[in-house]
């Protein structure tokens, strides 16, 4: 069984206090970059809060998904290969 995502101090955008996505392929994102964090980064969301950082800061009128999308595109290439059975 596997731990619910910590979301606390990613300042996501809500609306009524859920998730706010206007866009399906936005909650897509979302899953991958979850995904990654829980599977590759053993829930460690540090990494990607700092790509996160870093895409808001070189483009700060993107729109938040899209700076979402640009920081999962850096992350994954620096991510260990994972060895499958």
């Amino acid at each position: 069984m596997t731990t619910p995502l910590p979301l606390s101090g990613l300042n996501l955008p809500r609306r009524n206090g859920e998730l706010a996505f206007d866009a399906p392929w936005q909650s897509i994102v979302f899953a991958l970059a979850a995904a990654v964090i829980e599977h590759a980064l053993g829930g460690d969301r540090e990494p990607f809060r700092q790509q996160l950082i870093k895409a808001i800061a070189a483009e700060p009128d993107r729109p938040y998904w899209e700076s979402w999308t640009a920081a999962l595109e850096a992350l994954v290439p620096t991510l260990p290969e994972q060895s499958t059975p």
